[in-house]
């Protein structure tokens, strides 16, 4: 913690140096309370802050650790040097963070501090249950934490803006956070005598698959290996372990997506000719037994059982997927050996889908004290999210702890926050950085990057983080990379209202389309449904709205 200490020194030297009086009203609500207002420092008085808490049992503690969720090194940290503790109003499993939070809402008893959705947001905003940050964000936001959010233009604070008013602070989604890539076993790759480049065609996937289930790559006499994997969220508005996105994507259709026809006019994805023809291939591919029979009832989460029973040797999902769907793989088998591919366009490009770059939404309950106390921690996590020198580096020892397990969940990164890291590791690989210039949490995945890929599975979670780094980062650098983002995100007045039987009316509709039970001509009835029961009318709410944004 010595080191800890000194790191908050320079934290607040460098970064963190604000006027020392502020005015004492946030947005005409008084935001002093019982303490004067402060520059970013510690308090000279502690500060509780009743918060609400995911408890994310995927997150992995140092080994021989005894943290948890409500006393680890981030609570210490912000107790230390900043005099914050936090009072845990109710800790969740992640499933039913957002009922509870629904339900505090309908009866008007939130935290003072909470993390919400944009929907949740709007209710509350509605409501007139949230105090006004204008002016706190204004007074305490870092240089650093300004850049984060204004990298994205205007689109993120408009989100949270109601009344001229901003109402919560957005954390923030870097770009390449979900691109879709295509893990496939080499060894089995090897085994039936296909070699594969980084960047592939959708043919060469049709090929892999139909060798792996009819050629026995894992060699036990059965022919029980499957080709291509999918839950019944098979198709989403980004990137979803083991689904159809990828390939949709490599046809240059973004279904649940928001894009531009050959008019320049924003349609539905889910709605052009380009799903069609992608709908076609998933149809073709579902006649010859090449997309699993189960695909429309395997739940979600269980996308990576075929991975971890050694039964699929190609897996969709994005460039962080190793950690969710194959690290059971490799503890299983440790000598499966996966490798990430991009599937490209008919032009040699490849075109991924960009995720919406508002994450969720820090709100503060009207009339609580300290509001200013939420910039202060925000500003610390956004110097460690885009690997500040000057940052704490609390966990740099344990790769696996993310930023799950500290008291305030979500990222603030740099829409460039992950391009450059890839290209740190890259040149550090190439010998055109030295391991020392490394960010400190970089420097022990780095090193296990440099042991070897067999070395490490003996802790699969290292592994899949270093996979994530190096094989997934290849992709991301890669120039022909071509990054997409949706003419729209967020939602409009009839989505509230009817997005939901629209949804459905689509999923439906895909799924008989795919496996056979309605034509491939039923897609056009279902674009004249979709428009009659309410989305025409979205559509022209979405236009309006990106018009106005800017977008």
């Amino acid at each position: 913690m010595k080191t800890v200490k000194k790191s908050v020194s320079l934290l607040v030297l460098s970064s963190l140096v604000f006027t020392a009086a502020c005015s004492s009203k946030t947005g005409g609500q008084d935001s002093g309370k019982d303490t004067k207002p402060v520059n970013l420092g510690k308090y000279e008085e502690p500060v509780t802050m009743s918060i609400g808490y995911v408890m994310n049992q995927d997150s992995k503690w140092p080994s021989g650790s005894n943290d948890s969720f409500t006393d680890n090194r981030y609570t210490r940290w912000f107790e230390e040097n900043l005099n914050i503790k936090f009072n845990y109003a109710f800790q969740i499993p992640g499933g039913g963070y957002d009922q509870k939070v629904n339900l505090l809402i309908s009866g008007n008893d939130i935290p003072d501090f909470m993390r919400v959705n944009e929907a949740q947001f709007k209710l509350l905003a509605e409501s007139d249950m949230l105090e006004d940050l204008t002016n706190v964000y204004e007074s305490y936001a870092s240089p650093l934490l300004k850049e984060v959010i204004g990298g994205f233009g205007n689109q993120l604070t408009n989100r949270v803006t109601s009344n001229g008013k901003l109402l919560g602070i957005p954390s923030t989604i870097p770009a390449h956070d979900s691109d879709p890539v295509v893990w496939i076993r080499k060894d089995w790759l090897d085994k039936v005598g296909i070699n594969l480049p980084l960047g592939i065609t959708i043919d060469d996937v049709e090929k892999v698959a139909k060798a792996f289930i009819e050629q026995d790559p894992d060699q036990n006499g059965v022919k029980d290996t499957y080709g291509i994997m999918s839950t019944s969220n098979f198709v989403t508005n980004s990137t979803g372990n083991n689904s159809l996105d990828a390939y949709f994507t490599s046809l240059r259709a973004y279904p649940k997506f928001w894009t531009k026809d050959k008019n320049g006019d924003i349609v539905y994805g889910s709605t052009t000719s380009e799903t069609k023809q992608a709908l076609g291939k998933m149809r073709e591919w579902y006649a010859a037994g090449l997309i699993d029979k189960e695909f429309g009832t395997i739940k979600p989460d269980q996308f990576a059982k075929g991975n971890s029973a050694g039964k699929a040797g190609i897996s969709t999902g994005a460039t962080w997927s190793p950690m969710s769907a194959l690290a059971d793989s490799v503890k299983n088998d440790p000598k499966a050996e996966w490798k990430a591919h991009m599937i490209l366009s008919q032009d040699g490009n490849y075109y991924p889908r960009q995720p919406d770059p508002l994450g969720t939404i820090y709100v503060v309950k009207k009339g609580a004290k300290h509001p200013e106390a939420l910039l202060k921690m925000i500003n610390v996590a956004a110097e460690i999210d885009n690997n500040r020198p000057s940052s704490p580096q609390l966990y740099a020892d344990s790769p696996g702890t993310n930023w799950n397990v500290r008291p305030m969940q979500a990222t603030y990164r740099l829409k460039t926050t992950l391009k450059d890291r890839f290209q740190r590791f890259q040149d550090t690989a190439a010998g055109k950085l030295k391991k020392v210039d490394l960010p400190p949490a970089d420097v022990s995945i780095f090193d296990n990057y440099s042991k070897g890929w067999d070395a490490i599975k003996s802790v699969p979670q290292d592994w899949a983080y270093t996979a994530y780094q190096f094989l997934g980062g290849q992709i991301v650098l890669d120039p022909r990379n071509k990054e997409v983002y949706s003419q729209f995100y967020g939602s409009t007045k009839t989505m509230e209202l009817k997005w939901a039987n629209l949804s459905k009316l689509e999923n439906e509709a895909f799924v008989q389309i795919i496996t056979g039970n309605k034509p491939l001509e039923y897609f056009d009835t279902f674009v004249s449904e979709w428009n009659k029961q309410g989305g025409d009318e979205i559509t022209q709410e979405v236009r309006k709205a990106a018009k106005g944004s800017g977008t």
